[in-house]
């Protein structure tokens, strides 16, 4: 790393030099710091969950849930009513849809489908209802590091309520570049690259756009996918980089070389879920990236969720703030840091209590997300323009529209 003398201000400097060497300075400290802090969070997403799906005992009842071979399935009982459209008055007391859905869902571990464009395997995590029926369709990307076997907390939820829920591991993931042979690779090396490399930030978006190219082939490839599909409602969601992911999916303009305001858009997308959103800076993202960012859009952030001088919580508000208004919505939770939204473990002792409750709002306002915008949900739309969230949070989450 170069030392702190080749920022050393000489007496011949002009000031526009000066200014220009605290700038280079400020951008390198804040790519260590965010590469030191991601860290933790990469360890949380590589690692392959197990247990039971989220759910926030709110009426002293109790949810079980299974994951279930992609063989077969057996049903999961909820003690909640299986009405699908809770009132805004309910879901001011008890929140909306916390509980461990009607639906029993079956587990596709590892599925994996060849890109001959690209000549590359996607691998993919699947979550679906046991039940037939047609379901809307969410992707689900990883953050940087990450892999497909993060998040189940959240994606096993959805699905227990009505979703098919796609969860590919990227480029830039350890696992499956650990599997490829690359033993030695770090943590740190990960996020750096993802952070440096144009063509991690280009295969991304290509990824989510080739496996909604496959929708058919998957369906035909596993027998109880068959038919279950909906490609007429389909989302597109992520955490941290995979925020990124999405913003591209929904419009928000890279800058590549030799490729500025490189469009990714595709028109299959519905609506986009961010979890802790991705402002400018980062990935080939300018302060103009979302000028023209018009799909429904939902982004989650807290008042912990900071990862060096540039990307603290006010940042993770620009995409919602920048984007076209109309359908926008932004969650912002007290005492929330990066790993909350996805994971009820937490690596802050002091908020640790706070943990399965952080998780709790941020399924309750997804989800009720989701069910407006995928499946048009009135009593879901109800909940996003009442103050439900923060009145059934005490006040540690709000939700602000635009």
């Amino acid at each position: 790393m170069p030392t702190a003398k080749l920022f050393k201000p000489e007496p011949n400097f002009a000031p526009r030099d000066r200014l220009r060497g605290r700038r280079i300075k400020k951008l390198l400290a804040n790519i260590v710091v965010i590469s030191v802090l991601s860290i933790g969070t990469v360890f949380v997403m590589t690692r392959q969950t197990k247990g039971p799906g989220f759910s926030l005992p709110t009426s002293g009842h109790a949810a079980d849930a299974a994951t279930l071979p992609s063989t077969g399935g057996t049903e999961l009982h909820s003690a909640v009513s299986a009405d699908q459209s809770a009132s805004a008055a309910e879901a001011a007391v008890d929140g909306y849809k916390l509980e461990t859905g009607p639906l029993a869902v079956t587990e596709v571990s590892d599925a994996v489908l060849h890109d001959a464009k690209r000549n590359k395997d996607v691998h993919l995590r699947i979550f679906y209802p046991v039940t037939t029926g047609k379901y809307p369709v969410i992707v689900f990307s990883h953050g940087a590091g990450g892999s497909e076997n993060c998040c189940d907390a959240l994606t096993r939820h959805w699905a227990s309520y009505g979703y098919v829920t796609l969860q590919p591991t990227h480029d830039d993931s350890m696992t499956q570049r650990n599997k490829g042979g690359e033993e030695n690779l770090r943590f740190f090396q990960a996020v750096r690259e993802a952070l440096k490399k144009p063509a991690l930030w280009e295969s991304r978006p290509q990824d989510i756009a080739f496996l909604l190219d496959s929708l058919p082939e998957l369906q035909k490839r596993i027998g109880g996918l068959a038919g279950k599909m909906d490609s007429d409602r389909i989302g597109v969601t992520g955490h941290s980089m995979g925020s990124y992911t999405a913003e591209a999916m929904a419009g928000a303009l890279v800058d590549l070389p030799r490729h500025p305001g490189t469009n990714f858009s595709d028109p299959r997308v519905k609506a986009v879920l961010c979890l802790s959103p991705q402002g400018p800076g980062q990935f080939g993202l300018t302060t103009r990236s979302f000028d023209k960012m018009s799909l429904p859009f939902m982004g989650v952030t807290g008042s912990q969720d900071n990862l060096g001088p540039l990307a603290n919580a006010a940042w993770h508000k620009i995409p919602f703030e920048r984007s076209q208004a109309g359908d926008k919505y932004e969650v912002f939770i007290t005492g929330a840091n990066h790993m909350s939204f996805i994971t009820d473990e937490t690596l802050m002792g002091k908020h640790s209590s706070q943990a399965a409750a952080i998780l709790g709002y941020t399924n309750s306002a997804s989800l009720a997300f989701l069910d407006a915008y995928l499946k048009g949900d009135a009593g879901a739309k109800q909940f996003l323009h009442s103050d439900a969230l923060e009145r059934s949070s005490h006040g540690a989450a709000k939700l602000s529209r635009r």
